[in-house]
Parts: structure tokens; C-alpha cells; sequence
């Protein structure tokens, strides 16, 4: 059981949910917006939401596919700790 935890605490996709949840969490001021913007109440609730949709996709997944998709989620994570507000904000405002 432990292992099975392990396992889902590490999946970068669920953390790349959490992450993007605090960097939102960061910029809101900023933007004048609140967490109803994203249709949730909190910010803990955008990252449950990110990740319920994450562990749903990855069940259509194949393996290669999983994989690919993982390095991608590891990718992004980098990236967003670089990122400004403005350009997370175009990520999800700008059309």
C-alpha cells in the first residue's frame, strides 16, 4: 500500500497540479481574479480538480504514451518556476 502511494505522490503530472495551483495562487492579486475564474473555490480544489482529470486521462494511456507524457508534466514543472504571472496568465485568460 505504502508503495502504491509512493508511487501516485511522485507522478509528475500530480505534481505539476500542485505546482501550477500555488503559482496561480501567486499571480491572483495581480490579476484581479479570484479562484472562481478557474470555476473552483480554492486553490486546493483547483489542484484536486487537476488531479482527478490528470488520473482519468492516464487510464487511457498507453505505456509509451504515459511516458511521454510524464516527461512532459517533468518539463512543464521546470518551466513554471521561471515563469512570470503575465505569461501564466496567457496560459489561461488569453485567447
Amino acid at each position: 500500500m505504502l508503495l502504491l502511494f509512493l508511487a501516485c505522490t511522485s507522478d509528475a503530472c500530480r505534481l505539476l497540479c500542485a505546482d501550477v495551483a500555488v503559482s496561480i495562487s501567486g499571480c491572483l492579486l495581480e490579476w484581479g481574479a479570484t479562484w472562481e475564474d478557474f470555476d473552483v473555490s480554492t486553490q486546493n480544489a483547483f489542484g484536486n480538480r487537476c488531479r482527478a482529470e490528470w488520473d482519468s486521462e492516464r487510464t487511457e494511456l498507453e505505456p509509451r504514451q504515459l511516458d511521454a507524457a510524464t516527461g512532459e508534466c517533468a518539463d512543464a514543472q521546470q518551466s513554471l518556476g521561471s515563469m512570470s504571472c503575465d505569461e501564466l496568465r496567457a496560459l489561461y485568460f488569453d485567447p
